[in-house]
């Protein structure tokens, strides 16, 4: 497998991670921890079924969520079990949602991404990202080739792009309609099926109360949302999906033989992503569901998941993805779930009635934990629990409400998609021209 290159960085933002509330950290053991999220530990799910979302909502919101993260956080700090100074943090993305880790510093800064028109380059049959004879992407954001699927997500984004500049656009003109259907697809299709359109509504409003847009002296990337809420997409991710026709053999996200959605080198035609597979796409020829529908939001991981490659930690040892989340958590001072339930005004869930039966966690839970205990014990997993769902109703929007050229400000709260009101991911797909 070819190496993955190193993404080009934005300039570094000191200080912009912080606390959405003023709570005393969860301290739990890190041994515990460790054990909670180790392969041999209740959240490994080896024969839970793909797809058993209640809802049965498309997998590809999965990774278009995985997308969404890439565009509005990139925090380099190495995972340690220590504290860590939040102040000591640096953001290497803009949290605003405005697809700056597509476009970069546009065509006179990253001439690398964009042909002459202020088309973004793409591979030569514009269904892969453009590569390098070593197979590696050609990138503002690295991350974002970290997988096959979340690859496609970023051509078709760019494709997107290149057909508004088709249009008659130019690439001011382009890049200011692909953020703000981006937007829309966002606030009226992504967050109403996990968080429920009333907090959606409410969080417009801003009657959530939660973060505050407006008060200067509030950091702009919290992280009981980036590295707790905002991360109930892991338990979504399916061992395996259908790529191609809806017959094709379906492909593990990482398996040990290399056969797998691992990214960092081209596509192979057989992985080129027909999209019916992963979203409902309107005006098809033989509409049908999705082949590949997410798996519920609960504490139950993938065992693809588990057979990451782990990485290391400075005390010793390795920890997969779900040690690394609740170890990430304790060092960042992350509370307790209950206590961000209670001081929201909401009767908080025991660890007996969330299945954490380990008495070293003295009867509160990690938050990132919480957020996916309380999602399934409320829900059925079909969407997030009044928690979960507020605090990624309100960040989220206010991370939109931040984009002063975005949806939600000035003339732009009365734009209308092309297609009209009803947009969503689907109608994206068909402009992009990847999806018919």
């Amino acid at each position: 497998m070819a190496p993955v290159a190193a993404p080009q960085l934005a300039k570094p933002k000191p200080g912009t991670f912080g606390h959405l509330f003023n709570l005393p950290p969860f301290s739990p053991p890190s041994a515990a921890l460790v054990d909670l999220g180790s392969p041999a530990g209740p959240m490994f799910d080896l024969n839970a079924p793909e797809n058993n979302n209640p809802n049965r909502e498309p997998a590809g919101f999965t990774y278009l969520g995985q997308f969404i993260d890439h565009d509005m956080t990139l925090d380099r700090r190495p995972l340690q079990d220590a504290p860590v100074p939040l102040s000591e943090l640096e953001n290497s993305r803009e949290p605003n949602l405005n697809l700056d880790s597509v476009y970069g510093g546009g065509p006179v800064a990253n001439p690398e991404l964009y042909d002459a028109q202020g088309r973004i380059r793409l591979s030569a049959d514009g269904r892969d990202l453009q590569r390098r004879p070593d197979g590696s992407a050609v990138l503002f954001e690295g991350r974002n080739d970290e997988n096959m699927v979340v690859a496609q997500v970023h051509v078709a984004i760019a494709r997107f792009h290149n057909a508004m500049i088709d249009r008659g656009m130019n690439f001011a003109q382009a890049r200011q309609a692909t953020i703000l259907h981006y937007q829309w697809v966002i606030l009226h299709d992504f967050l109403p099926r996990f968080v429920g359109q009333a907090n959606v509504t409410a969080a417009v409003k801003g009657e959530l109360g939660i973060y505050d847009v407006d008060n200067p002296n509030k950091k702009v990337m919290p992280v009981e949302y980036s590295v707790a809420a905002y991360r109930f997409g892991h338990s979504m991710v399916r061992r395996a999906y259908a790529l191609g026709a809806a017959q094709a053999a379906f492909v593990q996200v990482f398996s040990p033989d290399g056969n797998d959605l691992r990214g960092g080198r081209p596509i192979p035609a057989a992985n080129i992503i027909q999209w019916s597979n992963f979203f409902d796409i309107p005006g098809t020829s033989n509409p049908q569901p999705p082949v590949n529908v997410s798996r519920k939001v609960d504490t139950l991981l993938s065992s693809g998941l588990f057979t990451l490659p782990p990485i290391a930690i400075p005390s010793g040892g390795a920890a997969v993805l779900a040690q690394r989340n609740l170890i990430r958590g304790k060092s960042y001072g992350l509370p307790s779930g209950q206590a961000v339930a209670r001081e929201l005004g909401l009767t908080p869930l025991s660890n007996d009635q969330i299945g954490l039966t380990d008495p070293r966690f003295g009867g509160e839970a990690p938050l990132w934990y919480y957020v996916l205990a309380e999602a399934q014990v409320t829900q059925n997993g079909a969407r997030l629990g009044p928690m979960g769902a507020a605090i990624v109703a309100d960040v989220t929007v206010g991370l939109l409400k931040k984009d002063k050229t975005g949806l939600l400000h000035g003339d732009n709260k009365a734009f209308k998609p092309i297609t009209g009101p009803g947009f969503r991911m689907g109608d994206f797909l068909k402009i992009a021209g990847v999806a018919s």
